[in-house]
């Protein structure tokens, strides 16, 4: 009988652990792609606040690789099972005088954000990616700064 309540309660440790351990390692990896989720949308409406005629083909296009990047990262903290839609106020405030500098110092922000995050092998390359498409975004950008 007392054999049988150790191996129990083993059996209950084991469980819990293993119930626990893929959570700990999606959630150790989720804020940093959370404030960039968060980074990135702000940067996007800054661009979209700009209305200069001379830097509407860039600011579309940039515009267009922000949304990619977020669609990157809303479907690996899906995978994560997270809120994608939950996510933190940016992590610097921003210049409405000077929407494109806003912007490109946020997708700095989020670039640095996503880049010191890992890639688990079931987000299949999602940093790469959301990384690329920040990078075009701000190669987009690079000649109205």
């Amino acid at each position: 009988m007392r054999s049988f309540k150790s191996l129990m309660a083993a059996a209950f440790a084991l469980l819990t652990f293993l119930a626990l351990a893929p959570a700990t390692l999606a959630h150790a990896q989720f804020p940093a792609y959370l404030h960039a989720i968060s980074d990135l949308r702000s940067a996007r409406e800054y661009l979209k606040m700009d209305t200069r005629p001379h830097t509407a083909g860039a600011r579309d296009y940039a515009i267009k690789e922000i949304s990619r990047a977020i669609v990157e990262m809303k479907n690996a903290a899906r995978d994560d099972g997270k809120n994608p839609d939950f996510t933190p106020p940016p992590q610097s405030g921003g210049n409405p005088g000077w929407p494109i500098h806003t912007a490109e110092k946020l997708l700095r922000e989020a670039r640095r954000d996503v880049d010191h995050g890992r890639d688990m092998p079931e987000n299949a390359g999602l940093r790469e990616r959301s990384v690329d498409h920040i990078d075009k975004a701000l190669q987009a950008l690079a000649p109205f700064l």
